[in-house]
């Protein structure tokens, strides 16, 4: 009877352990930047963004050469204007230089609406990948690897950059 008691006590640790192991949380981290690199929506994204930063960028050299016109044709005639004309031509100068700034800083925030505009759909979809990949590989948590905040990854975490580039059928 003792011997039953014992193997009896040994079987359910076994079964107890094996539960346990099975139990254990799963940790996974993913390269974001990598995915992103071969994923065609970001390269179409930047094609979108190059494209608009050229037009943007070609309107900014078209007004920064007119006002440098304005300020050389200042500089060969103003000791041949008159205070008015030179007063006017000053103030010419002066709104040309703002229209050039605001110009300037509203690119900026044309580029960076249109960048997260044509992101957010993208990331969803990323976002959507990585939530399938934890769900069926029964992950806890998946960290971003490379965004600086993880500090230290165990060997026990797993690597899932290539379970989400395949739910995204990029080929490796």
């Amino acid at each position: 009877m003792r011997i039953e008691k014992l193997l009896f006590f040994a079987v359910a640790l076994l079964f107890i352990g094996t539960a346990l192991i099975a139990q254990t949380p799963k940790f996974g981290h993913v390269n974001l930047e990598s995915i992103a690199i071969e994923m065609a929506d970001y390269k179409q994204i930047q094609t979108i963004l190059d494209a608009e930063t050229s037009k943007l960028e070609n309107q900014f050299t078209t007004m920064r050469e007119e006002l440098s016109k304005i300020e050389s044709d200042y500089k060969q005639k103003a000791a041949t204007l008159t205070p008015t004309e030179r007063e006017a031509k000053e103030k010419e100068m002066m709104e040309m230089q703002g229209k050039v700034q605001a110009f300037f800083e509203n690119a900026q925030q044309t580029l960076q609406q249109k960048n997260q505009e044509l992101q957010l759909p993208v990331l969803d979809k990323l976002n959507k990948a990585i939530d399938a990949v934890g769900a069926e590989g029964g992950f806890l948590y998946i960290f971003e690897i490379k965004a600086g905040l993880t500090l230290y990854h165990s060997s026990q975490s797993i690597d899932v950059t290539s379970l989400v580039k395949a739910k995204l059928g990029i080929v490796e």
